[in-house]
C-alpha cells in the first residue's frame, strides 16, 4: 500500500492487535506500531496482549522512541502497566521512553502507581510522560506528532505522524467529525476504526460507511482498517465501504500484518 513511498525506504505499519474490546480468536486488543527507515519505533496504543506481539517483528524498547495512547479505555491501554514492569526487567537505551497520551494522562500514570507500588517504580527516569490538548505537535525521534481531540469520549485523540516525507494518520476510536477529517486529510495511510456495519449510527464509532465517508472526503491514498466490531461479523465489510463510495486502496488488517507506506 502506499504507492507514494516506492523507491524509498518504507515507513512499516506493523499491526499488535487489530480486535475490538470483545475478545476475538486471534485477534488482540488495539495496538499498532510504525518502524522509521532508520530503525525507530513508535507504538499507536497498547490494548491487552499487544506488547506479547514484539518478538514477531523484533521489537521491543532498545528500539522504542514512544508510546501513544488515544484514549484511556482498557482495551487501548491495558498493557501499561505491564509495560512500565517490563521496563524494569529488560536492558533497554539509556535516554526516556516518551509515554504521552489526552488530558488526565500523568493522573492515570500516578493511579497505576498507586495500586501497583514498587513494581512499577521507575527510578532510572526509564520513562517521561506528556498530556495532550487538541493541537498539541511534539517530535518523537524521527516522528513528527499532531494530536487532534476526536469524538469519542472526552478528550479522546487520534494522531497524524509525519515520517521522511510520508503522513500515517490514526482515527483512534471516533465517530465522525471535522478533526477526524482535518488528521486524514491527504495521508499516505489512513488508519480507521470500524466498530459497526454501514447505516448503523453511533456518537462513539465509525460504521463502514463512515469510513468510506471519512476516507474519500480527506483523500487519503490509501486506507486500512482496524478495530472492527463484534457487530461486524458474518458482514462483508469492504464491499460496505466500496459501496459507500470509497475506492482506493484498502485492506481489512489482522493481528500480524506489515505495511508499507
Amino acid at each position: 500500500m502506499g504507492s507514494r513511498g516506492e523507491g524509498r525506504a518504507p515507513l512499516r505499519l506493523v499491526v499488535l492487535g487489530s480486535g475490538p474490546a470483545e475478545p476475538m480468536l486471534g485477534r488482540m486488543a488495539s495496538g499498532h506500531a510504525l518502524l522509521a527507515p532508520g530503525g525507530a519505533v513508535l507504538q499507536i496504543d497498547c490494548g491487552p496482549g499487544t506488547t506479547r506481539r514484539w518478538p514477531e517483528h523484533g521489537l521491543g524498547f532498545e528500539r522504542l522512541a514512544g508510546l501513544l495512547l488515544t484514549h484511556h479505555h482498557l482495551d487501548h491501554c491495558g498493557d501499561l502497566p505491564y509495560l512500565r514492569f517490563l521496563r524494569r526487567l529488560v536492558p533497554g537505551p539509556a535516554r526516556p521512553v516518551l509515554c504521552a497520551g489526552p488530558v488526565g494522562h500523568r493522573a492515570l500514570w500516578e493511579g497505576l502507581s498507586a495500586a501497583f507500588g514498587d513494581h512499577l517504580e521507575d527510578p532510572e527516569g526509564a520513562w517521561s510522560l506528556q498530556d495532550l490538548a487538541d493541537g498539541a505537535r511534539l517530535s518523537v525521534g524521527p516522528f513528527e506528532v499532531e494530536a487532534r481531540v476526536v469524538r469519542h469520549v472526552p478528550g479522546a485523540l487520534g494522531y497524524r505522524v509525519r515520517v521522511g516525507g510520508r503522513c500515517v494518520a490514526f482515527s483512534g476510536d471516533s465517530a465522525p467529525c471535522e478533526a477526524l477529517l482535518d488528521l486524514c486529510r491527504g495521508a499516505d495511510l489512513a488508519l480507521l476504526e470500524c466498530s459497526h456495519p454501514a447505516g448503523r449510527r453511533s456518537e462513539r464509532h465509525l460504521s463502514a460507511s463512515d469510513v468510506a465517508q471519512v476516507a474519500a472526503e480527506a483523500g487519503v491514498a490509501s486506507l486500512a482498517v482496524t478495530h472492527v466490531g463484534a457487530g461486524c461479523r458474518g458482514v462483508d465489510v469492504a464491499r460496505q465501504i466500496r459501496d459507500a463510495g470509497y475506492t482506493g486502496p484498502l485492506r481489512l488488517v489482522r493481528d500480524g500484518d506489515v505495511l508499507d507506506v
